[in-house]
C-alpha cells in the first residue's frame, strides 16, 4: 500500500530524502530478485545441463535424422512407413501404462518370501 502524497509524513521529507528512500528500496527489490532468480535455476544449475539434455534426446533425434533422410531419398515408400509408425506410437502409448500395472501386479503376487 503506498503512502497518499498528501499524507503528513510525505510532506515533512525532502525530495533528496524520498529519492534515497526509493533508491533504498528498489536496492532491496533488486537483490530479492536476484535471490528468488538463483533459486529458480538452481535445479537446472546440478551437472552439465547440456549433457543431461543430449542424453535424453539422443534416439529420439537419430530416429527423427533418419526418417528424415529416408523422405528425402525415397518420398513415396516412406510416407506409407511414418504412418504406421507413428500409428504403432499412438496404440503403444495407450497400451505401455496398461502393460506396466499389469507387470507390477504380477511382481506383487510373486514376491519371494523372506527367511
Amino acid at each position: 500500500m503506498k503512502p497518499d502524497p498528501q499524507s503528513p509524513i510525505m510532506v515533512k521529507l525532502s525530495a533528496r530524502q524520498r529519492r534515497d528512500a526509493l533508491l533504498a528500496d528498489c536496492a532491496l527489490q533488486r537483490t530479492a530478485l536476484g535471490l528468488e532468480t538463483r533459486q529458480l535455476f538452481e535445479p537446472l544449475s546440478g551437472g552439465n545441463l547440456r549433457q543431461a539434455i543430449l542424453a535424453r534426446l539422443k534416439v529420439p533425434l537419430m530416429v527423427a535424422g533418419g526418417m528424415l533422410g529416408l523422405m528425402l531419398l525415397r518420398p513415396r515408400r516412406s510416407l506409407p512407413w511414418l504412418l504406421r509408425a507413428s500409428a504403432l506410437l499412438r496404440h503403444a502409448s495407450v497400451a505401455l501404462p496398461i502393460i506396466r500395472s499389469m507387470l507390477q501386479r504380477l511382481n506383487q503376487q510373486q514376491a519371494p518370501v523372506e527367511k
